[in-house]
């Protein structure tokens, strides 16, 4: 018998094991510890009010983790990850998981529902389209481990001032986009920084959220950027962009990771840089909404 429960009811260590089943054979590496099952858990917002694990005969088969934010007065849902057991995967457990998670949805007053899927993923993706969910975007995940002796992002950059802040304070850019997917948006990024380009005249026309992460010796291990946007209108944006990033990715004669995290595809200034700056698309993911 195939039953489901809160996570609030359940223990973490079920959670972790149904993450691991829901996502064995995936097209990367999703396993988690119950470390880094919580780090994630913490610092993406999910609720374990939302969240539900599916049992059967007191075993962990799946699970689907959910969290909600308030964004421009609307209450918006993002799941944060749904797995069935391989044994499960053609016997409706995701349909029977998704269907539960709509009424936690509706009894949260959420108003928008959205969630990634990687683009080779096709069965998830036409379950979610039968659920209601429409797809807006495609998002690409690009990354570089290479070093170089020389900044590859050329530019002239002595017009423009940039001034590192707190990423809370980037949502107060009158072109801050709120409506890009959830582990973007800054209130997933607390924990790093916020860049602001400013022009001679004050006025800020670009800005930028990245994280550096340190291994436990404090070396620089690697470098995601989450979000590049460029005031529209411009004809600079694309010396905007080279800006913002070679702030963001340098010492580029320092060996570590860097990577770019679920960029839109119609955010082509930044991608033409990373492209001519010997980046590589890693991943493609579809971005998908549902209204209620």
């Amino acid at each position: 018998m195939i039953t489901t429960k809160r996570l609030s009811d359940c223990s973490f260590q079920d959670a972790v094991t149904a993450w691991n089943k829901g996502f064995t054979g995936y097209y990367m590496d999703a396993q988690v510890t119950m470390d880094s099952f919580l780090n994630r858990f913490v610092s993406e917002g999910l609720s374990t009010e939302l969240s539900i694990l599916a049992y059967k005969d007191n075993e962990p088969i799946g699970l689907v983790l959910n969290g909600i934010r308030e964004i421009n007065g609307q209450r918006v849902a993002w799941n944060g990850g749904t797995g069935v057991a391989p044994e499960l995967r053609s016997a409706g457990l995701g349909k029977l998981m998704m269907t539960e998670i709509f009424t936690i949805y509706k009894e949260n007053g959420v108003d928008i529902a959205t969630l990634e899927a990687i683009k080779q993923n096709e069965k998830a993706i036409k379950l979610y389209q039968k659920m209601g969910y429409d797809i807006k975007d495609q998002l690409l995940i690009y990354g570089s481990s290479e070093s170089s002796q020389c900044n590859p992002l050329k530019g002239d950059f002595s017009e423009y001032e940039i001034v590192k802040v707190n990423p809370s304070e980037v949502q107060h850019v009158p072109f801050y986009n709120n409506r890009l997917p959830w582990q973007t948006q800054w209130q997933s990024v607390k924990s790093g920084e916020g860049l602001l380009v400013i022009d001679k005249s004050g006025k800020r026309i670009g800005y930028a959220l990245y994280k550096q992460n340190y291994n436990q010796e404090g070396i620089h291990v690697s470098t995601i950027l989450y979000q590049c946007e460029i005031l529209e209108g411009r004809n600079d944006k694309q010396v905007i962009a080279a800006y913002l990033l070679s702030h963001c990715f340098s010492p580029f004669d320092q060996k570590c990771k860097r990577m770019i995290m679920n960029l839109s595809h119609t955010n082509q200034v930044v991608i033409s840089l990373l492209n001519e700056a010997g980046f590589e698309k890693n991943i493609e993911q579809i971005y998908m909404e549902k209204t209620f």
